[in-house]
């Protein structure tokens, strides 16, 4: 059965307070910067989700992992240990089936997003968390990536107004 996107957002708030996790209703905020987005919801301490208003099918979920200024000078191209992390993040996302995007301002990677979505006729509460345990858990896994080939790299989480002004989708 086809879903609205009001009643998506209402099950994935549902959804979301099952966790009893944080959570912040963006929608406003976001509608203030992009008509983009026709909802949003902040979870916790990185995860974003949304619903598009160009794809009426699917909802999206996202973690964004920013990278402090003396991260993302260890980011560049030229880095042979950022070229093997590169193909690592590659390589893991593909196998877990998920997407990512690293995150540009100018030239500096300043973030990473991992994402994935969850169409409209399967949203139901396994489907929805299925999905987001699989891009928090690909995360993780990024980040232990990025660890272990940069010593002492931190990968901080984003803040609520940082997400909202660098959101990959708006």
């Amino acid at each position: 059965m086809i879903k609205t996107s009001e009643q998506m957002k209402s099950l994935v708030e549902d959804f979301i307070k099952i966790t009893n996790i944080n959570y912040e209703d963006q929608t406003e905020k976001i509608r203030e910067k992009s008509k983009i987005i026709e909802w949003q919801f902040h979870v916790g301490a990185n995860v974003i989700v949304s619903k598009n208003a160009n794809r009426e099918d699917r909802i999206h979920i996202n973690v964004n992992m920013r990278f402090p200024p003396q991260d993302s000078k260890l980011l560049v191209m030229k880095n042979q240990a950022f070229s093997k992390a590169v193909m690592e993040i590659s390589d893991i996302c593909t196998i877990c089936g998920v997407g990512h995007q690293w995150m540009k301002e100018g030239e500096n990677i300043m973030g990473l997003a991992i994402f994935s979505h969850v169409d409209e006729q399967v949203l139901d509460r396994i489907s929805f968390h299925n999905a987001w345990d699989n891009v928090a858990r690909v995360s993780g896994h990024i980040q232990k990536i990025l660890r272990s080939n940069f010593s002492g790299f931190s990968a901080q989480n984003s803040t609520p107004e940082e997400t909202i002004d660098k959101s990959m989708y708006g």
